[in-house]
This record gives structure tokens, C-alpha cells and sequence, in this order.
């Protein structure tokens, strides 16, 4: 064991532990870099950034209680959007997201005409992500478990309670609570949960 301790006989060896040192100390600060970056691009800000979200999306979400409450509690866009409990997951998800940023510079939703139609697209998109996920991005601020059903009222607690009981997902009931409702939204939720899982 004396020997590891040793001198090293060629210069060249003394290099290994400075250059394990250095490569540790850059991979610390890539990591820092990449969760700085994450948390930067994830704030209800950036988001707002895009022209579409900043004339469209911000009217909505400030007009909803997500965004003003009695309970004082603000939910932003990644925290219904974006998954909170797995860093790769997230990772993968903001690639993936990033890739609406091309629409965004080809004109597609430059419009408040535009965006209206390509709402009903938009939210049944959302809402088949919310079916398959069962509405995972809510459970991290509400959950059954969590819920007072004695202080609910009491049509709301038995709703709440058939909803657990039935194994049914957040988006069925509560959908158009920050988003303005397309048209035919009745239409288009029947017609996502009505389809049998892929």
C-alpha cells in the first residue's frame, strides 16, 4: 500500500490526479451551467419571451386563479407543463419543447387570428398528455391524499371522492382554468378520454 503512495518513477503520472482534478472540476461546472440554464428557461418569464405566449397566453393565465387566489399560491407555466421529479425526464421534455420555437419563428401563431385556430389543436395535444400521464404535472400541488374532504363543500368532496374511487385524472373536470376554452372543447375532451389506451 506504501508503494501507491510512492513517487511516481516517470513525470508523465503526476499529471493523472491534476488532470482528474481539472476534468472533475469542469464536469462541476457544465452541471451548473446546464441546471442554470434549465431553471432560467423554465421561469413563467422566458416563457413569456415568445411573442405568441406574450400577446395570447399572458392575458389568460393572469386573468386565472392560478395566477391570483385567495390561498396567495402561483402556480407558473412549468409547473403544469414540465415534470418535476425526474431530471432526465425534464431534460428530455425541454428538448422536445424546444422544438416549439420553430413554429413560433415561422409565423405560425403571429396572429391572435392565428393562434385561435390552432387552439383546438393545442389543447387536445395538452389534454392526450394529461390522459396518459394522469395529470402528474397537477398531482405535484394537489393530490387526494392531500385533500380535506370534511372542508370542502360537499358536493365538491363527493365529486373529488368518486373521482379517486374511479380512477379518474385531474384534465376530466378541471381543464380551461388558465387556457381560454377552444370551441368545441366538450367535443374534443369526449372524444380523447372515449379512446381506448394505445
Amino acid at each position: 500500500m506504501g508503494r501507491f503512495w510512492d513517487k511516481p518513477r516517470n513525470r508523465w503520472l503526476l499529471g493523472i490526479p491534476l488532470g482528474g482534478f481539472i476534468a472533475f472540476g469542469l464536469g462541476m461546472a457544465a452541471l451548473g451551467t446546464a441546471n442554470y440554464a434549465m431553471h432560467k428557461t423554465s421561469s413563467t418569464e422566458f416563457c413569456f419571451s415568445c411573442h405568441s405566449h406574450e400577446v395570447n397566453i399572458r392575458p389568460e393565465y393572469e386573468a386565472s386563479s392560478h395566477f391570483s387566489n385567495t390561498s396567495g399560491v402561483r402556480a407558473g407555466c412549468s409547473d403544469c407543463h414540465l415534470p418535476h421529479d425526474n431530471w432526465f425526464e425534464l431534460t428530455w421534455t425541454k428538448a422536445v419543447v424546444s422544438l416549439d420555437v420553430i413554429p413560433e419563428l415561422m409565423g405560425k401563431l403571429s396572429t391572435p387570428e392565428k393562434y385561435e385556430a390552432h387552439r383546438a389543436e393545442m389543447a387536445e395535444s395538452v389534454w392526450r398528455e394529461f390522459k396518459h400521464n394522469d395529470s402528474k404535472f397537477c398531482r405535484s400541488c394537489h393530490s387526494f391524499d392531500a385533500m380535506d374532504f370534511e372542508a370542502q363543500e360537499r358536493r365538491t368532496a363527493r365529486r373529488h371522492q368518486r373521482a379517486q374511487e374511479n380512477g379518474e385524472t385531474c384534465v376530466q373536470c378541471h381543464y380551461g382554468i388558465v387556457h381560454k376554452l377552444p370551441d368545441n372543447a366538450d367535443a374534443i375532451l369526449d372524444n380523447v378520454f372515449s379512446e381506448a389506451d394505445e
